[in-house]
Protein backbone atom coordinates (compact mmCIF):
# COMPACT_ATOMS: atom_id res chain seq x y z
CA UNK A 1 0.00 0.00 0.00
CA UNK A 2 3.15 2.64 0.71
CA UNK A 3 4.68 1.58 -2.23
CA UNK A 4 1.56 2.32 -4.45
CA UNK A 5 1.61 6.11 -3.02
CA UNK A 6 4.70 6.53 -2.91
CA UNK A 7 4.52 5.96 -6.52
CA UNK A 8 2.27 8.17 -7.26
CA UNK A 9 3.91 10.88 -5.49
CA UNK A 10 7.45 10.19 -7.47
CA UNK A 11 4.73 11.10 -10.59
CA UNK A 12 2.87 13.71 -9.72
CA UNK A 13 6.71 15.34 -8.47
CA UNK A 14 8.10 14.27 -12.48
CA UNK A 15 5.01 16.22 -13.55
CA UNK A 16 5.62 18.75 -11.75
CA UNK A 17 9.40 19.20 -12.41
CA UNK A 18 8.44 18.85 -16.31
CA UNK A 19 5.22 21.36 -16.34
CA UNK A 20 7.64 23.97 -14.75
CA UNK A 21 10.30 23.76 -17.74
CA UNK A 22 7.83 24.04 -20.07
CA UNK A 23 7.60 27.57 -21.67
CA UNK A 24 5.05 30.08 -20.75
CA UNK A 25 2.82 31.71 -23.22
CA UNK A 26 3.82 35.05 -23.48
CA UNK A 27 1.15 37.69 -22.20
CA UNK A 28 -0.43 40.08 -24.99
CA UNK A 29 1.31 43.45 -24.44
CA UNK A 30 -0.72 46.46 -24.15
CA UNK A 31 -0.62 49.24 -27.37
CA UNK A 32 -2.08 52.87 -28.35
CA UNK A 33 -4.57 52.39 -31.19
CA UNK A 34 -1.41 54.62 -33.45
CA UNK A 35 1.93 52.82 -33.28
CA UNK A 36 4.79 52.58 -35.10
CA UNK A 37 5.70 49.91 -37.17
CA UNK A 38 8.55 48.90 -38.37
CA UNK A 39 9.24 47.41 -41.88
CA UNK A 40 12.17 44.85 -41.96
CA UNK A 41 14.91 44.50 -42.80
CA UNK A 42 15.07 47.37 -43.58
CA UNK A 43 14.24 49.10 -39.99
CA UNK A 44 12.17 51.93 -41.61
CA UNK A 45 9.37 53.40 -38.80
CA UNK A 46 5.75 54.11 -40.33
CA UNK A 47 3.17 55.21 -38.54
CA UNK A 48 0.15 51.91 -38.34
CA UNK A 49 -2.96 52.32 -37.11
CA UNK A 50 -4.27 49.42 -35.23
CA UNK A 51 -7.65 48.48 -36.41
CA UNK A 52 -9.40 45.72 -34.86
CA UNK A 53 -12.80 46.15 -37.17
CA UNK A 54 -10.35 44.83 -40.08
CA UNK A 55 -9.23 41.35 -40.82
CA UNK A 56 -5.60 41.79 -43.06
CA UNK A 57 -3.52 44.39 -42.64
CA UNK A 58 -2.48 46.97 -45.67
CA UNK A 59 0.22 48.96 -46.57
CA UNK A 60 0.20 51.60 -49.12
CA UNK A 61 2.08 50.86 -51.88
CA UNK A 62 2.89 52.35 -55.16
CA UNK A 63 3.29 51.04 -59.35
CA UNK A 64 2.45 47.46 -57.84
CA UNK A 65 3.85 44.87 -60.48
CA UNK A 66 3.38 41.13 -60.36
CA UNK A 67 6.03 38.79 -61.95
CA UNK A 68 7.11 35.72 -62.56
CA UNK A 69 10.64 34.43 -60.70
CA UNK A 70 11.68 30.76 -61.40
CA UNK A 71 7.94 29.72 -61.74
CA UNK A 72 6.85 31.29 -58.98
CA UNK A 73 4.54 34.77 -58.87
CA UNK A 74 6.43 37.98 -57.17
CA UNK A 75 5.27 41.47 -56.47
CA UNK A 76 7.17 44.43 -56.83
CA UNK A 77 6.33 47.89 -55.31
CA UNK A 78 7.19 51.15 -54.35
CA UNK A 79 7.22 52.23 -50.88
CA UNK A 80 7.51 55.89 -51.06
CA UNK A 81 8.54 56.67 -47.16
CA UNK A 82 11.84 55.90 -45.47
CA UNK A 83 13.08 59.64 -45.76
CA UNK A 84 15.07 59.47 -42.14
CA UNK A 85 16.42 55.63 -42.62
CA UNK A 86 18.19 57.00 -45.76
CA UNK A 87 15.63 56.91 -48.46
CA UNK A 88 14.63 60.02 -49.94
CA UNK A 89 12.90 58.76 -52.59
CA UNK A 90 11.54 55.55 -50.95
CA UNK A 91 12.39 51.94 -51.69
CA UNK A 92 11.42 49.04 -53.76
CA UNK A 93 9.93 45.91 -51.92
CA UNK A 94 9.81 42.56 -54.03
CA UNK A 95 7.93 39.82 -52.37
CA UNK A 96 6.74 36.23 -53.43
CA UNK A 97 2.81 36.83 -54.00
CA UNK A 98 1.09 35.11 -50.74
CA UNK A 99 -2.61 34.95 -52.60
CA UNK A 100 -5.02 37.49 -53.89
CA UNK A 101 -8.42 38.81 -52.00
CA UNK A 102 -10.89 41.07 -53.44
CA UNK A 103 -11.74 43.91 -50.67
CA UNK A 104 -15.47 45.98 -50.77
CA UNK A 105 -14.88 49.60 -52.54
CA UNK A 106 -16.55 52.42 -51.16
CA UNK A 107 -19.09 52.24 -54.43
CA UNK A 108 -20.08 48.66 -52.87
CA UNK A 109 -18.47 46.91 -55.61
CA UNK A 110 -15.02 44.07 -54.87
CA UNK A 111 -11.82 45.19 -56.01
CA UNK A 112 -8.93 42.54 -56.15
CA UNK A 113 -5.52 43.15 -54.19
CA UNK A 114 -2.18 41.41 -53.89
CA UNK A 115 -1.25 40.07 -50.15
CA UNK A 116 2.29 39.17 -49.58
CA UNK A 117 4.43 38.17 -46.06
CA UNK A 118 6.03 40.98 -44.75
CA UNK A 119 8.07 41.38 -41.26
CA UNK A 120 6.65 43.89 -39.41
CA UNK A 121 8.15 44.99 -35.14
CA UNK A 122 6.37 46.43 -32.89
CA UNK A 123 6.34 47.14 -29.71
CA UNK A 124 9.92 44.98 -29.67
CA UNK A 125 7.86 41.93 -31.27
CA UNK A 126 8.87 41.21 -35.00
CA UNK A 127 6.36 38.66 -36.62
CA UNK A 128 5.59 37.83 -40.24
CA UNK A 129 2.66 39.01 -41.46
CA UNK A 130 0.08 39.01 -44.48
CA UNK A 131 -0.48 42.24 -45.76
CA UNK A 132 -2.67 43.75 -48.51
CA UNK A 133 -1.22 46.15 -51.28
CA UNK A 134 -2.82 49.19 -51.54
CA UNK A 135 -2.83 52.64 -52.65
CA UNK A 136 -3.47 54.30 -49.31
CA UNK A 137 -2.04 57.41 -50.06
CA UNK A 138 -5.43 59.25 -49.13
CA UNK A 139 -5.00 57.89 -46.06
CA UNK A 140 -4.33 59.38 -42.69
CA UNK A 141 -1.44 56.57 -42.05
CA UNK A 142 0.11 54.08 -44.51
CA UNK A 143 -0.14 51.27 -42.77
CA UNK A 144 -3.25 49.68 -40.99
CA UNK A 145 -2.62 46.51 -38.86
CA UNK A 146 -5.91 44.29 -38.85
CA UNK A 147 -6.95 41.34 -36.40
CA UNK A 148 -5.11 38.66 -37.92
CA UNK A 149 -1.48 40.44 -37.04
CA UNK A 150 -2.55 41.55 -33.47
CA UNK A 151 -4.70 38.19 -31.98
CA UNK A 152 -2.74 37.11 -29.59
CA UNK A 153 0.20 39.37 -29.40
CA UNK A 154 -1.91 43.14 -28.54
CA UNK A 155 -4.72 44.54 -26.45
CA UNK A 156 -5.64 47.63 -27.92
CA UNK A 157 -6.29 50.82 -25.48
CA UNK A 158 -7.82 53.08 -27.97
CA UNK A 159 -7.62 55.93 -26.16
CA UNK A 160 -3.58 55.97 -25.95
CA UNK A 161 -1.08 56.47 -28.67
CA UNK A 162 2.64 54.99 -28.98
CA UNK A 163 2.49 52.90 -26.32
CA UNK A 164 5.10 50.98 -27.69
CA UNK A 165 7.99 49.81 -26.40
CA UNK A 166 10.83 51.78 -28.94
CA UNK A 167 12.94 48.61 -29.19
CA UNK A 168 12.66 47.03 -32.82
CA UNK A 169 15.88 47.20 -35.17
CA UNK A 170 15.88 50.50 -36.89
CA UNK A 171 18.59 51.44 -40.15
CA UNK A 172 20.73 54.35 -39.13
CA UNK A 173 20.26 57.18 -41.55
CA UNK A 174 23.14 57.36 -43.57
CA UNK A 175 25.59 60.32 -42.99
CA UNK A 176 26.07 63.35 -44.69
CA UNK A 177 28.94 64.26 -46.39
CA UNK A 178 30.53 66.68 -44.50
CA UNK A 179 30.56 70.42 -46.06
Amino acid sequence: MKSRSSAKQRVLAMLIMVCSTLPLAAEPQTVGWLEGAYLQPWGVRVRAKLDTGAKTSTIHAENIKPYEKNGVIWVRFLFPYGRREGYPEGFVIERPLARQIRVKTDDGTTAPRYVIDLDVCISGKTQTTEVSLSDRGNMNYPMLLGRETLAGHFVIDSQQTFMGKRTCPRKLARKRAAK
